[in-house]
């Protein structure tokens, strides 16, 4: 049984006359048609409410590639990339993390319903919806959800600190590092990258103070020896001005052993945003 041409739905959502009486008479009587029609009349229905809007979770990169390997088409910038997509693969950004969703070969097995799907990757009136519907689906709420990701400022760059050894820790010489912190409206973000090899134990971040005593842990890095960090709201980088990463036993004491790996300063201009 043939069902009605998805671009005719795609028209009849959007409220206009389309298709011929054979058209008319199939959606009476395929529930399934019907069903589609109903969908695409729901997303049309939202896109065009212009109620107050609601606050809208960021969706990761990897959700906007899923989008774009399943319909083909361009969608807005996220991140300051853009995911595309041709109608067999998906072609990330050129600075997407790795492990972002894998292609789906076109030769998978069909999963019910598949065939009212297929013209998402023909039709281009038809795949505007579809993508529509597709960020409505995970809660992105439409063409807003869209606006509010794309209009997202970028964080500032705020400091680049170079981190080295101690000359008291003969032990860490020839291991580097790197801190850079950057600043939104809401909050601060140190990531911090270790040069240094794989030892017994784990490597944490910190914030030292100037007494060179109270110590504010920022969290651990991971097996990369590598972290991103949120520094806690109120913390006064003009006491707790100097970035400490130390070498941690597994003995379940969360106070500093001790073992500085590299430490650097925040300089002046990273005060100034605290």
């Amino acid at each position: 049984m043939s069902h009605t041409d998805p671009e005719i739905l795609a028209l009849r959502a959007l409220g206009e006359t389309a298709g011929d009486p054979d058209d008319a008479g199939h959606l009476e009587s395929c529930p399934q048609c019907r069903a589609e029609l109903a969908r695409l009349a729901e997303v049309v229905q939202l896109a065009r409410n212009d109620g107050p809007l609601e606050a809208l979770a960021t969706p990761p990169p990897q959700v906007w590639d899923a989008i774009a390997a399943a319909t083909g088409i361009v969608l807005p910038s996220v991140n300051g990339n853009h995911a595309t997509a041709t109608a067999d693969h998906a072609t990330p950004g050129a600075d997407r993390t790795a492990g972002g969703p894998a292609p789906v070969p076109d030769s998978r097995p069909a999963a019910p319903g598949a065939g009212l799907r297929a013209w998402w990757k023909r039709r281009p009136l038809a795949a505007a919806l579809a993508g529509l519907a597709a960020g409505l689906i995970i809660g992105v709420g439409g063409a807003a959800g869209v606006a509010q990701l794309t209009q997202a400022p970028a964080p500032q760059l705020v400091a680049h600190i170079e981190l080295s050894p101690l000359p008291a820790f003969p032990q860490f010489q020839g291991t580097s590092g790197t801190a850079v912190m950057r600043a939104t409206a809401s909050q601060q973000v140190m990531a911090v990258t270790l040069n240094a090899p794989s030892r017994p134990g784990f490597y944490e971040v910190w914030l030292l103070a100037r007494n060179g005593v109270s110590m504010i842990s920022l969290g651990d890095l991971n097996a990369d020896h590598t972290g991103t960090f949120v520094i806690p709201p109120g913390t006064d980088l003009d006491n707790y001005s100097r970035i400490d990463v130390s070498l941690q036993p597994f003995n379940g004491s969360t106070v500093h052993s001790k073992a500085s790996v590299v430490r650097g300063s925040l300089p002046a201009v990273a005060l100034k945003q605290a």
